[in-house]
């Protein structure tokens, strides 16, 4: 397909290097620097990632407003225009948290996204400008143009999410065991222990608290990371990758970029054999 092509080449550009660096090293000390700022953005509050909400907004307001303009109801399209230019700062906001732990062809592609939504708003900028002072078919070009140019950057998005795999939820195809699948004797974990493990080829972090066992998939949800690898302390495992954080008891996201929960899976102790079950 032409186009698979063209994203291809596009993805390959050795010049977005360069720029992602430059922008990953203004955007990154500010990201880790302030608390809670990357849950807030990452949507981990959400329960999934807060960027595609968000740029429904700006995009929505635009449409609306050159087709406001295209009627002749240019004062309603004027707000909106500027409605939609305040509510894509958020998308940008929320788009570079996404952007900043990615790597190779997925974060040179996601800054060509980037590129063209900044292109996008500013035309959007210019034409609020020209519509101010009066210019309304300037407005409406201009308008017209960064609409355009922000179809384009969607059309990468959506390749970002469907074909990269960014911020999807990488544990969504995993399955089993079906039946209860053996995992070690009760009496080899201490009180307080994770044991990275495998049951029916699926990788598994299994723990004992209170006496009792729980089991969670040691996928990382954020991007297939080996949590069996990851730090485990204080009943909380980080993934090794990106740093995202889970409760090893329930699963539950700590700490973004991670939006979505571990899977859990049923445990039972049976003849002093640690069972599991999806």
């Amino acid at each position: 397909m032409i186009q698979r092509e063209l994203v291809d080449r596009l993805s390959e550009l050795p010049w977005l290097d360069q720029v992602a660096d430059t922008v990953s090293g203004l955007t990154n000390p500010i990201l880790d620097s302030v608390a809670g700022l990357k849950d807030l953005l990452h949507g981990r509050w959400l329960g999934h990632a807060l960027h595609p909400v968000v740029t429904d907004l700006p995009i929505g307001f635009w449409i609306s407003s050159l087709l406001l303009d295209l009627v002749g109801a240019g004062k309603s399209a004027g707000l909106l225009s500027a409605a939609g230019s305040v509510s894509a700062l958020g998308a940008v906001a929320t788009g570079l948290a996404d952007w900043t732990p990615t790597y190779g062809s997925e974060r040179r592609l996601g800054m060509l996204h980037a590129l063209l939504n900044t292109a996008g708003l500013a035309c959007q900028v210019v034409s609020l400008s020209a519509r101010l002072r009066g210019h309304r078919l300037r407005a409406i070009g201009y308008s017209a143009t960064g609409l355009s140019i922000s179809s384009a950057a969607a059309y990468l998005g959506g390749e970002l999410v469907m074909n990269n795999g960014v911020m999807v939820n990488h544990t969504a195809w995993e399955s089993g065991p079906q039946d209860w699948t053996a995992v070690g004797a009760s009496s080899d974990w201490e009180e307080g222990q994770t044991k990275p493990l495998e049951a029916g080829g699926r990788a598994l972090l299994v723990s004992r608290f209170g006496g009792q066992f729980q089991a969670i998939s040691a996928t990382c949800s954020h991007a297939g990371g080996p949590l069996g690898k990851g730090e485990v302390k204080g009943g909380v495992v980080t993934c090794p990758w990106h740093g995202s954080q889970f409760r090893v008891d329930d699963g539950e996201v700590v700490r973004a970029p991670a939006t979505f929960c571990q899977p859990r899976l049923q445990v039972r102790v049976s003849d002093g054999q640690v069972q599991v079950k999806a």
